[in-house]
């Protein structure tokens, strides 16, 4: 049985020694947007940061990678694209540097999250987060103790997942957030109720499928809420004094990074982004839980993800690399259209396999850039564990990597 600690590791930026491959210049930038320290999940000054630290999102990019790539590739003031934005992290970078962010995700937890990183605050703002929350747990516990039922029938999943009065108070919490209608407060809150869910579920994690038995007391799932909302509205509020004056605002939307139907040719100077790895995770299982709770819907994400996991259970491994080339050429297609003359597509991505094969990202990357147009500049690289044991054989020759590659329309 896999470990699951180890495999969050896996997935972890580890550091090492760079390789380098290309235009000397840039692949120094590149290996430089690599070399960050390793982080165990609780640093405050690295990857948890302001409100990077919001929130778990599985596979998130390091956002001292992110602050390097937009500093090198993207010019003051310029416009970069996040075609696969998830929780935010090169938005959140490129406007402490002053650059104009864009981002885009097809799973709408994700935009929901960025929308609600990258929008600054006031004391305000902060101080009337926190009061709702209050609010919300107030109602809670009055409910609690009028003993009152359900506002809704629980899906079978959710009354596995959690204690009957666990999931109560969730459905009270909920409940109150709906009523607070069309303010935009509600919708940060749905994520502070988001972020607490796996905590006090059955759910190891959200990459994990293992199932446990909690003991939670009474009130405790309040009381979480109360300081997850806290724990937000500091955040917020230290990543809004990190922006400069007049700070560039984030626009964030619901978009196949395959289609881009809101984005017009040229107008983007370079994309920063990290695709999801081929054959690695399900998000529309890893957010199953989430996406019921805010009722937010999986269709677009289920219909459009690339790379997932469940759809290459049933190509032949020898196909697999064909497969994701393909799924590369609609993204690096669109990339290209959307891309002003000689703007830059800055990846990260490691390596990934289906059974014995292993899918080189840095090889199929530049295959499929050449197909559409875009050059190959250069790359950085750096080995990186695999604990997956049914397809150790794919690095048995040569180890794991992850890349940072560099892409450029002429």
């Amino acid at each position: 049985m896999n470990d699951p600690t180890r495999d969050r590791r896996a997935l972890a930026h580890v550091g090492g020694t760079s390789r380098t491959a290309g235009d000397p210049a840039d692949a120094r930038k590149l290996a430089h947007a690599l070399d960050v320290p390793p982080s165990d999940g609780d640093d405050e000054d690295g990857v948890r940061a302001h409100v990077h630290g919001f929130h778990t999102y599985p596979a998130r990019l390091h956002p001292g990678t992110a602050y390097r790539l937009v500093e090198a590739f993207v010019p003051p003031g310029g416009r970069v694209l996040d075609p696969f934005c998830g929780s935010g992290t090169v938005l959140i970078e490129a406007m402490i540097l002053g650059r104009h962010p864009l981002g885009t995700d097809l799973n709408p937890l994700a935009v929901r999250l960025t929308r609600c990183k990258t929008r600054p605050r006031t004391e305000a703002d902060v101080d009337r987060l926190v009061e709702l929350a209050r609010g919300a747990v107030g109602f809670a516990a009055e409910r609690r103790k009028a003993k009152a039922g359900a506002t809704r029938r629980f899906p079978p999943e959710d009354v596995q997942l959690f204690e009957p009065h666990v999931l109560l108070e969730l459905d009270s919490l909920r409940a109150h957030l709906e009523s607070l209608g069309d303010d935009p407060l509600r919708y940060d809150l749905s994520l502070v109720l988001s972020s607490v869910l796996v905590k006090l579920s059955g759910k190891r994690a959200d990459t994990s499928s293992a199932v446990t038995r909690r003991r939670t007391a009474a009130g405790f799932a309040g009381k979480l809420f109360l300081q997850r909302a806290e724990d937000l509205a500091r955040r917020l509020g230290e990543f809004s004094r990190l922006l400069p004056p007049n700070p560039p605002k984030a626009f964030v939307g619901l978009d196949d990074a395959t289609v881009l139907k809101g984005l017009p040719p040229g107008r983007i100077d370079a994309i920063v982004t990290s695709p999801p790895y081929a054959a690695t995770y399900d998000y529309v299982e890893h957010h199953a839980l989430r996406l019921r709770w805010l009722g937010l819907d999986p269709e677009g994400l289920a219909r459009g993800e690339l790379g997932a996991r469940s759809a290459y259970r049933g190509i032949p491994p020898a196909q697999a690399p064909k497969a994701w080339a393909a799924e590369l050429e609609r993204f690096l297609r669109t990339a290209a259209r959307v891309l002003s003359p000689g703007g830059a597509v800055a990846l990260v991505m490691a390596d990934s396999a289906v059974g014995p094969v292993a899918l080189r990202a840095d090889d199929i990357v530049a295959d499929v850039g050449r197909a559409v147009g875009l050059t190959p500049a250069a790359c950085a690289s750096q080995d990186r564990p695999h604990f997956h044991s049914p397809s150790q054989a794919a690095f048995r020759t040569r180890p794991r990597a992850e890349h940072a590659i560099l892409l450029r329309k002429p």
